[in-house]
C-alpha cells in the first residue's frame, strides 16, 4: 500500500509539474532569432509568430499559417505540424520558412531563459529564439524619408523604420492607423502596436495606431 502510495504521489507531482510547465510557456510570441544549417537571422516586420495554449501550438511561419501540438513528458516534441498551403513570395522567403518549420519539428529541447524568452533547439545547433508578446505595447518609431520596393502580396513601396536613432533601417510592411506619410520628409513618432486575433496568413500579427508626432 506504501509502494502504491508512493507512486501515486510521484504521478501528481508530475503532473503538477507538466500543468505548472504549460502554465509558464502559454503565451504569444514572435521570433527574434533563428539558426539552422550554419545561417542566421533576425526577422523583419512579418516575423514568424508562435501561440501556446496548454498542449497546441499555432502561428504565423513566414508564408504560411501552422497549428500541431506540443509536449514536454516523457520527452519534448513538437509536432507533426500542418500549415496553410499559400505559395511564398520569392525563393528567400520560402527558404526561410521551411528552415523555420524544420527547426520547430526537429526541436529536442526547450529553455525559457527568461520570463519573455522562449528558445527551442535540436540537437545539431538549431535554434529559434522567440520573446513574449503582451497584447499591447507603446513604442517610438523613426521613418525615413524615402521608400524601398518590397514584396507582400503584392509588389508594393514600404515605409523604412528603425527604433533608435542609430539602428540600421528596416522594412515596414504594415499600415500605421492615422499616419500620413509624405515621401521627402523623415519622421519620429509614438505608436501602439496591438495584438491582432486570427489574422490572415498573409498579414502581420500586429497592428500599428498614431499616437503621437514626436518629430523629425
Amino acid at each position: 500500500m506504501k509502494i502504491f502510495k508512493n507512486t501515486a504521489l510521484i504521478a501528481l507531482l508530475s503532473l503538477s509539474a507538466l500543468v505548472e510547465a504549460r502554465s509558464l510557456l502559454d503565451g504569444d510570441y514572435v521570433l527574434s532569432e533563428w539558426r539552422h544549417a550554419g545561417a542566421s537571422s533576425r526577422p523583419h516586420e512579418k516575423a514568424p509568430t508562435l501561440t501556446i495554449q496548454g498542449d497546441r501550438i499555432s502561428g504565423f511561419a513566414g508564408c504560411n499559417r501552422y497549428s500541431g501540438s506540443i509536449s514536454t513528458v516523457p520527452k519534448f516534441k513538437v509536432g507533426p505540424l500542418a500549415t496553410t498551403r499559400m505559395a511564398c513570395l520569392g525563393d528567400v522567403a520560402q527558404r526561410n520558412e521551411s528552415a523555420v518549420l524544420a527547426v520547430f519539428e526537429g526541436a529536442k529541447r526547450f529553455k525559457l531563459k527568461q520570463p519573455n524568452r522562449l528558445e527551442f533547439s535540436g540537437a545539431k545547433g538549431e535554434r529559434l529564439t522567440f520573446v513574449r508578446q503582451a497584447d499591447a505595447i507603446e513604442q517610438v518609431l523613426y521613418i525615413a524619408p524615402e521608400t524601398k520596393s518590397c514584396t507582400g502580396v503584392a509588389p508594393m513601396e514600404c515605409m523604412q523604420i528603425r527604433e533608435t536613432p542609430s539602428g540600421q533601417w528596416t522594412l515596414f510592411y504594415n499600415q500605421i492607423e492615422g499616419f500620413d506619410y509624405v515621401a521627402g520628409k523623415s519622421y519620429k513618432i509614438k505608436v501602439r502596436r496591438e495584438k491582432v486575433a486570427n489574422p490572415p496568413a498573409d498579414a502581420s500579427a500586429f497592428k500599428y495606431v498614431l499616437l503621437e508626432v514626436l518629430g523629425d
